[in-house]
């Protein structure tokens, strides 16, 4: 039972070769790791080369006592590097997905590192503000499409990270339905989304067999139905709670390039 155990957590949670580790940290919680997987010391130092990196994986058995497989992570990252040696500043990020991406490491970095009240969302990097650090290094950084983009909104203390996400993705897709409160200004022209938009779920490029829930965003349609039913019921990028269609089958024909809209209905709440 307990091989079974390091065996799913490898399968679920080892780093992809070309991933940064902010991003694995990142992946990492938004697959579970703080939730429900809890190992001791002997069992964690049997997960092996978890992070592909030597220090990480060495801090990730050191504790003793039972602990969840984050609170072990996020430890060994904090002993192993500082803030400078794991996030790399980019001069520019140039499509979507590599935005979404470098937002994320800025955040995590903050959560982990800096002294802001972001420090309080270890456990759910998804609430994290965006500061005005992140903001100034994000905005820099965009190249001239998503800088007109972003010079749509009104930096406010308490815009958050998840709704910025949100935004750039929706800037090339539909208009986003942000809620007042997030201090955009103004919304961009719509943009109709094209097969070589990417997946964000499996990062592949979108092209038959996908699926649009009602907030606007596209999936495969296997990606989003394992999503739904194993992860979360919320759409990965802006968290609407999202139901699969009825006519969405179980598994994708070989030649179906058919696109399934599912439904989604609003949170009172962000």
């Amino acid at each position: 039972k307990s091989q079974l155990k390091l065996q799913d957590i490898r399968q679920r949670f080892t780093r992809h070769a070309d991933q940064s580790l902010l991003l694995w940290l990142y992946d990492c919680w938004f697959s579970g790791a703080n939730v429900g997987v809890f190992l001791n010391g002997y069992e964690a130092r049997q997960l092996g080369s978890l992070s592909r990196d030597a220090a990480v994986d060495r801090g990730i058995g050191r504790r003793a006592g039972t602990l969840s497989l984050w609170r072990r992570l996020v430890a060994s990252v904090r002993e192993a590097y500082t803030a400078d040696e794991v996030l790399v500043y980019r001069d520019r990020w140039n499509s979507e997905l590599e935005g979404v991406h470098y937002l994320t490491e800025l955040t995590m970095a903050e959560i982990l590192y800096r002294n802001t009240r972001n420090t309080h969302f270890l456990d759910d990097p998804d609430k994290a503000y965006c500061t005005r650090h992140i903001w100034e290094a994000f905005k820099k950084s965009a190249p001239p499409f998503y800088a007109k983009a972003l010079s749509a909104i009104t930096w406010h203390r308490d815009l958050k990270v998840l709704k910025l996400k949100a935004y750039i993705w929706d800037y090339k897709l539909k208009p986003s339905s942000l809620p007042q409160d997030s201090y955009v200004e103004t919304q961009p022209k719509e943009y109709a989304a094209s097969g070589v938009d990417p997946c964000t779920i499996c990062h592949e490029e979108l092209s038959r067999n996908t699926c649009e829930l009602k907030c606007g965003h596209e999936f495969h349609r296997e990606c989003i139905r394992t999503w739904l039913q194993e992860h979360s019921s919320t759409c990965p990028i802006c968290r609407d709670y999202a139901v699969l269609p009825r006519d969405v089958p179980e598994r994708p024909a070989w030649n179906n390039s058919k696109c399934y809209k599912a439904k989604a209905w609003k949170r009172s709440v962000f």
